[in-house]
């Protein structure tokens, strides 16, 4: 099974309780941080990230609650295994977005899926926090998927209050940011919904004003979103982003689900960035795709009616 594919299976089990403690492994990393403890060279950077370090460095952060010391979900690759394959494909990721974002302006990135149990949630962790290496980078992961949270619980945070609360107006938006133990990097959770439909808060008057608020304090706020062919959610969210990921399960997410799920997104005028595969190495038969990998296959795209263009391979 493909270390992601894993990584995958540990966060649904956490999510249901059935998670044990289980002994590191010969072939375990030990976790350590790779700008502080790695005896390896650190990964090269491109020229967008090599000129976005020019930027100011100011030691700015903003208001944030609840910074724990332990507790951080195994599948979150990048902070636990940062020398590992699977961190690599993940800063690759990064590079990706980076360069597709030459200008270098705050932006908010949704990820989303056409089914649940795709890895989506595990995928937004894991790029907020190879986003959150770039050291003078502040980065804000957010759990907009209100019926699955799971974003507090891989994070070791408080589940509440969070951005459903912010959208109620019961509690603030400081209130309900939280600062993470790995450097630059916060966090507001789903919140609760009080019994209110996510469609219904998300379309608050008081909704864009966040959003707002997430592209002038956060260089990225990346924003983990339902599957979009379940509910409208991300339709609403993707009008205050500048695009959308789709992850693609392999070896389960079936074409005709994942090519529905772009559709919605263009009925919806939502920009999609890229399809970023994950999964086992395998073929499967009657799913449509060409090829697959142990980690994953980033395909992006130049407009929102295009065709994915060539892949970004590590």
């Amino acid at each position: 099974m493909g270390r992601i594919a894993q990584a995958l299976k540990k966060a649904e089990e956490e999510r249901e309780g059935r998670l044990t403690h289980a002994q590191p492994s010969a072939d375990d990393s030990s976790g350590l941080d790779v700008r502080t403890h790695s005896t390896e060279a650190p990964p090269s950077r491109t020229a967008v990230e090599v000129a976005a370090t020019s930027r100011s460095t100011e030691t700015w952060t903003p208001a944030a609650k609840h910074r724990p010391n332990e507790g951080l979900s195994d599948s979150i690759i990048a902070h636990s295994e940062p020398n590992s394959i699977i961190a690599e494909q993940y800063r690759g990721l990064r590079t990706r977005l980076m360069s597709q974002n030459p200008a270098n302006e705050n932006r908010i990135i949704a990820i989303t899926s056409s089914t649940p149990k795709d890895g989506k949630s595990v995928s937004t962790v894991n790029t907020a926090v190879t986003m959150a290496e770039i050291r003078h980078q502040k980065v804000l992961v957010v759990d907009g998927d209100f019926r699955r949270a799971s974003l507090a619980t891989m994070l070791n945070l408080p589940k509440s209050p969070g951005l459903a609360n912010v959208l109620q107006g019961n509690a603030t938006f400081e209130e309900a940011l939280y600062q993470t133990q790995i450097p630059n990097l916060y966090c507001m959770p789903a919140g609760t919904t009080s019994g209110r439909g996510a469609a219904e808060l998300l379309s608050e008057e008081g909704a864009g004003p966040i959003f707002q608020r997430f592209q002038r304090e956060f260089d990225y706020t990346i924003i983990d979103t339902p599957p979009a062919t379940t509910v409208t959610d991300v339709g609403i969210i993707g009008k205050w982003c500048h695009g959308v990921i789709m992850v693609v399960r392999l070896n389960k997410t079936p074409e005709p689900v994942a090519q529905r799920a772009v559709r919605m997104l263009q009925v919806n005028n939502v920009a999609i960035l890229g399809v970023l595969m994950v999964g086992d190495e395998a073929r499967a038969p009657g799913y449509g795709y060409s090829r697959y990998y142990n980690y994953y296959r980033y395909y992006y795209t130049d407009s929102n009616k295009g065709k994915p263009t060539k892949p970004s391979r590590r």
